[in-house]
Formats: C-alpha cells, structure tokens, sequence
C-alpha cells in the first residue's frame, strides 16, 4: 500500500513537472509568432493650448485570402533625444477601423523650449501583428488641434518611416 502510494505521488509529480516545462516553452512560441513594427515620424512641434493627436487607420483587404486580423499598437511621443515623454494605452486595431490618441500639451511635464514652452516631438507608434502583416497598411496621420477651438493648425498624413524587425531580431527601415 504504501509503494502504491510513492509510486502515484511520483507520476503525479512528473505530470507536474512535464505541465510547468510545457506551459513557457508554449508561451515563448505564441510570442514569435508575432511581428514587431515600428512606425516613426518626422519631428514636429506644439506648444500649450495645442493638442497632438495622431491617428492609424487599418484599411480592409480586397482579398479574401490576404490576413486581415487586427493589430495591437501603443502610440509614443519621443523628445529630441529620442526619450518617451508620452505614451498611449495598448490600442487593438482592426480592419476598416480608425483609432487616436490625444495628448495634449498641458499634460506633458516637460518644460519644452524657454519662454514658449513649446516642444519639438516625434511619435512612434509600436505596432504588434501577425508575422504575415505588411506595415505599409498602416495609415498614421498627426494633427495638431487648438485645444479650445477644436481646429486643426497643423497636419501631416503619411509621413512616417517603418522599421520592421527582421528575422534575426535586427530592423530593417523602409520608407
């Protein structure tokens, strides 16, 4: 009775143990299963009482066979020194939606320029996707809105460069 009992005690112990191996190695396969993208603007400028928002449509395929499954994305504002001074929430995307983000100026606690306060930024935007997914889909557009006015001072569509990671974990930059 009691080598019945070591005996169950150790396969159920190595059914632990095969299930604890298992369950990461699984997780470490979803994750490469999924491509990285970054999509980076020119620099551009706004000072208080303006608001930066930076919009991504995802546009429908045609065709029935190309993948057209959403996309995760977190949109980022980089300072001169390429620091993240802002960022977004995850975003989920799908085709055929749009989706932005607002930051307004008066809630980054950067000083900004002397006198004006205003801050030269550029954004990112750091898309998740299938390993399928083409980048150049994407299209991100920056406005700069008068915050009491709601009007639009400044805009800029497709202006942005992609770095996509390759294979072997480098960028490779496409325009």
């Amino acid at each position: 009775m009691k080598h019945n009992l070591i005996r169950y005690s150790m396969i159920v112990l190595l059914i632990g143990l095969f299930v604890v191996a298992a369950v990461p190695a699984n997780a470490q396969g979803e994750q490469t299963d999924r491509r990285v993208c970054e999509v980076l603007s020119f620099s551009y400028g706004f000072v208080r009482g303006e608001t930066a928002r930076i919009s991504v449509t995802l546009p429908r395929l045609a065709n029935p066979r190309s993948p057209d499954a959403p996309v995760s994305m977190r949109i980022q504002l980089l300072d001169t020194e390429g620091e993240v001074i802002a960022q977004s929430n995850e975003i989920r995307l799908a085709p055929g939606q749009i989706r932005f983000w607002d930051a307004p100026r008066e809630l980054i606690t950067v000083s900004g320029e002397p006198g004006t306060g205003r801050l030269q930024v550029r954004t990112r935007i750091v898309v998740t996707a299938s390993p399928d997914f083409d980048p150049e889909r994407l299209l991100p557009t920056i406005e700069v809105i008068d915050t009491i006015t709601g009007r639009t001072n400044n805009s800029a569509g497709k202006t942005f460069l992609i770095f996509v990671s390759g294979p072997n974990g480098r960028s490779t930059a496409d325009q």
